[in-house]
């Protein structure tokens, strides 16, 4: 079995550190085999924001797997917005925008959907193309069905119910089409500051093939004080390949420490995912 703590939305330099110093404290309690985090580690992509969130991930003492998010990209400075737009991201927390970390279990794959600008007004949307999906299907290529095969980006390609505001990811259904033909089993996100689970089922890109069931898990935004209705939190993801099974426990703050407060659990069985009731 291994165990994963996703974390999302931290945005260093609004936090609150209370739930920083929580956070800390319980991950070191989960004792993880890797934390993900799916983006927007600062607020406004400044360099003292980095610094801090850089501080923050070295104290967790764990393996990492990060991917930026829309808040990682420069705001203010648009020089280095569109000629460098991840060069603090990648000075201060990874030189990585293609991470993959795999064992015997796992085969996790990080996907950079964070861009200087999109074709909408609202450059906080994000995008993913053509040559990102044909690397990550070779790189998913070499892990079969022995391990369980994971997809992580900051923008979530499947939005949870009641989700009001349009689309967040441009070609999020060419990226399900893709996924769905490397028989990814997890794909996880962030952006919405909502933690959300479960199967959704994508067509295949090659479309003659069977749909396919993936699980879709959101996490909240971790530490910021730009909080939508929920409270801070994080999931904890148990993982096992042998036999097949997923379980996605949501850890809320609760002003004195992290708390499980929803537990969704999940089975692969005759090559579908389905969940557990």
């Amino acid at each position: 079995m291994r165990t994963l703590a996703h974390m999302s939305d931290l945005h260093f330099g609004a936090i609150d550190p209370g739930a920083v110093a929580a956070l800390e404290a319980d991950v070191a309690a989960v004792a993880p085999d890797l934390v993900v985090v799916s983006g927007d580690l600062t607020q406004r992509g400044r360099r003292r924001e980095f610094r801090a969130a850089r501080a923050f991930l070295d104290r967790l003492a764990r393996p990492l797997l990060v991917v930026p998010g829309n808040h990682d990209v420069p705001a203010f400075n648009l020089a280095s917005r569109f000629l460098h737009p991840y060069r603090r991201f990648t000075r201060h927390i990874t030189a990585d925008l293609f991470p993959l970390v795999a064992d015997t279990e796992m085969a996790v794959l990080g996907l950079n959907t964070a861009r200087r600008a999109v074709r909408h007004w609202n450059w906080a949307l994000g995008s993913v193309n053509r040559r990102q999906l044909a690397r990550a299907a070779a790189d998913l290529a070499d892990f079969g069905s022995d391990r369980i095969r994971v997809v992580v980006m900051h923008h979530p390609a499947v939005l949870p119910p009641g989700h009001r505001h349009g689309p967040m990811l441009f070609h999020a259904a060419r990226a399900l089409g893709a996924f769905a033909d490397s028989r990814v089993d997890l794909v996880l996100s962030g952006h919405l500051h909502r933690a959300h689970a479960a199967v959704a089922s994508v067509p295949t890109a090659r479309g003659s093939a069977p749909a396919w069931p993936m699980v879709v898990a959101q996490a909240g935004s971790a530490t910021s004080v730009r909080l939508r209705d929920e409270a801070n939190g994080y999931n904890v993801i148990r993982l096992r390949s042998r036999p097949p099974r997923l379980k996605v426990e949501t850890r809320a703050w609760t002003g004195a420490g992290f708390e499980a407060v929803d537990t969704r659990a999940f089975n692969r069985a005759d090559g579908l995912w389905t969940e557990a009731r």
